[in-house]
């Protein structure tokens, strides 16, 4: 195995934070075998130095007023025809909506395998062992492909992302892009990006709330320790489908994954899908009434009391009263 290739979804021309993570785990793979990485990038006024930096040693560049949008059909014929150019063996995606939607077109497209939502992946020899958390997270399942390109999404938090090495030198490939007709079957009529106002990624300290918060008033409590700490808010599934918070503040399987130097679980049980997006956190503080809540076998420091009393002598304690 030689050849690894990263599908590169972007946001304004720049990288999401998610291929950033495909290309360093793609670039880990690569050296692993010595061999090279290649990303593979659509669209119009790209930003190919930090492709570039961030690992890849090629950049095969598709620029056409077509691919200014995200269109399933005409996207799935660009890459496949840069697949069969560059005879990728491994070929990675971002377990993103498009991403997901692409990885699996493409895979059809070639009569090869793909695994979505990978939370691991390494190399056997030539074969790449993908892994998947499964039945709510309780069962690692492994999978392979036994045909190539071997194509895989990579869940969020998969890797940490290096700095960009500014200092590499790559090249980059134009593409020229050929579209049927028959590929432009949809069009994409509007396009509306809602700007996000919560970054918890970048978060130093996090303080969430679960469904032991018992309701939408008391889920106050958290806004106002998050408040006294500088703290952003996270929230658990069974809270943001309560409608107490937003979706961009859900962390877990099917939110975002953490590590923030501080993370408190006020309310929160410990659920395998609620564990596995805060396993990175350096230090995890669970307030909750069960003492014997799943959260406690992992947490750092443990406090089994009603959150209720307990926020309240926190802020206390904090503000020196």
């Amino acid at each position: 195995m030689k050849n690894v290739s990263v599908y590169v979804e972007t946001e304004a021309g720049k990288p999401t934070d998610m291929s950033l993570q495909c290309l360093a785990k793609g670039r880990e793979l690569a050296d692993q075998v010595g061999g090279s990485l290649s990303a593979i990038a659509l669209g119009k006024q790209m930003d190919t130095g930090s492709l570039i930096a961030y690992g890849a040693d090629k950049v095969h560049l598709a620029e056409d007023a077509t691919l200014e949008t995200y269109i399933p059909s005409a996207y799935n014929s660009v890459v496949c025809d840069i697949l069969r150019e560059t005879a990728a063996e491994v070929l990675l995606f971002p377990a993103s909506t498009q991403g997901n939607d692409l990885a699996s077109l493409v895979a059809a497209k070639l009569g090869t395998g793909c695994v979505l939502d990978c939370h691991s992946v390494t190399l056997e020899g030539d074969q790449l062992l993908q892994t998947r958390l499964e039945y709510d997270g309780k069962v690692h399942s492994h999978y392979v492909t036994n045909a190539q390109p071997q194509i895989a999404t990579l869940h969020d938090g998969i890797i940490d992302v290096p700095e960009a090495d500014t200092s590499r030198e790559g090249e980059v490939c134009p593409v020229n892009v050929t579209i049927q007709d028959a590929d432009l079957a949809a069009e994409v009529v509007n396009r509306e990006i809602t700007a996000k106002t919560v970054n918890l990624k970048d978060a130093n300290i996090i303080v969430t709330g679960g469904a032991g918060v018992g309701s939408k008033e008391n889920f106050q409590l958290i806004q106002q320790l998050a408040e006294v700490l500088g703290a952003e808010i996270g929230a658990t599934r069974p809270v943001v489908d309560a409608g107490w918070t937003d979706y961009e503040r859900q962390i877990g399987q099917t939110g975002t994954t953490v590590k923030p130097d501080l993370y408190i679980a006020c309310g929160v049980s410990g659920a395998v899908q609620h564990r596995v997006g805060i396993m990175n956190s350096r230090r995890i503080v669970a307030i909750n009434i069960d003492s014997a809540a799943p959260i406690f076998r992992f947490a750092h420091v443990k406090i089994v009391g009603d959150l209720t009393q307990v926020i309240p002598k926190l802020i206390e304690l904090y503000n020196g009263k």
